[in-house]
């Protein structure tokens, strides 16, 4: 008995490749046999094999034509030799340009290593950039408003989880006016921005975390737009004091700051709180 699974039914691929003339004499052969069998299936093949003739006539003298040049194989495999060549021209590129960067670099840590240290941001600029942001806002952003120190340390103290002082520098012309808590990379930072009685400029005081930072006098540093830090630090904290204020003025009152906060916090008012409208004394030395 005959295996069918060497022999499979005839289908549309056969007839297909039948016109095509591409079937190999076995299978040819049971090709013809069907469509003796089929007329049906012979009138399509018929139909198909005059469609072939018709485009093989047609097309003709396209076959006989040169290959254009473009589409020759050498004119191919040219173009992807350079396409090839062109990347691996930007890759080498982008590697000199890493190498490059690369070396600068060795070359820069060279230096820093060699004892020529990268320019550094002024000391205690984080407090300059809290005052360039809060001391020009108009509107009320703070967590608490009030118009005297000791309204203040309490609620600040609670925050910072350590008693604070909140300098009082009425006698130089501010009064406090608004109290901020931020996050900086020390740990929990306060800021205080006080006010100018009679021309309304602003003034910070500012105090972060700074246990790691030995106890150091006062200090200056320059920010940008015309700010002026005065800084200290007392081995818990680092405090600042900052305005765009002459140099003179400002050392003044960063004195008057810094005295108070060494001191400590002051004991409990008596007397009812000062009316912060008085009309604030001139700085006593003017310390230059």
């Amino acid at each position: 008995m005959t295996d069918p699974r060497a022999h499979p039914p005839i289908g549309e691929d056969d007839l297909q490749a039948f016109v095509d003339e591409r079937l190999d004499a076995a299978r040819l052969a049971l090709v013809r046999r069907y469509l003796e069998e089929h007329p049906e299936a012979a009138a399509r093949v018929r139909a198909f094999a005059t469609q072939r003739d018709a485009l093989r006539t047609a097309l003709a003298p396209k076959a006989s034509a040169p290959i254009p040049a473009r589409l020759r194989l050498a004119h191919i495999r040219a173009g992807l030799r350079a396409r090839r060549w062109q990347r691996l021209r930007h890759m080498a590129a982008a590697l000199l340009l890493l190498l490059v960067g690369g070396a600068a670099g060795w070359l820069a840590h060279g230096q820093i290593e060699g004892g020529a240290p990268p320019p550094a941001a002024p000391p205690m600029a984080e407090a300059a950039e809290a005052h360039r942001i809060f001391a020009a806002e108009t509107r009320a952003l703070a967590m608490l408003a009030a118009t005297v120190p000791e309204a203040l340390e309490g609620w600040l103290a609670e925050r910072l989880g350590t008693p604070v002082v909140v300098p009082d520098l009425l006698d130089a012309g501010f009064r406090p006016l608004t109290a901020h808590l931020m996050p900086s990379a020390w740990g929990t930072a306060a800021m205080v921005v006080y006010e100018r009685l009679t021309d309304g400029t602003r003034l910070s005081f500012y105090m972060r975390p700074a246990p790691d930072t030995p106890a150091a006098k006062l200090k200056c540093a320059d920010h940008p737009g015309g700010r002026l830090t005065y800084y200290w630090f007392d081995g818990r904290f680092g405090y600042a004091v900052t305005a765009a204020m002459p140099r003179e003025r400002l050392r003044g009152i960063a004195f008057l700051a810094e005295r108070e906060v060494r001191a400590g916090p002051r004991p409990p008012r008596q007397e009812g709180p000062r009316i912060a409208a008085q009309q604030p004394r001139p700085c006593p030395n003017n310390i230059g």
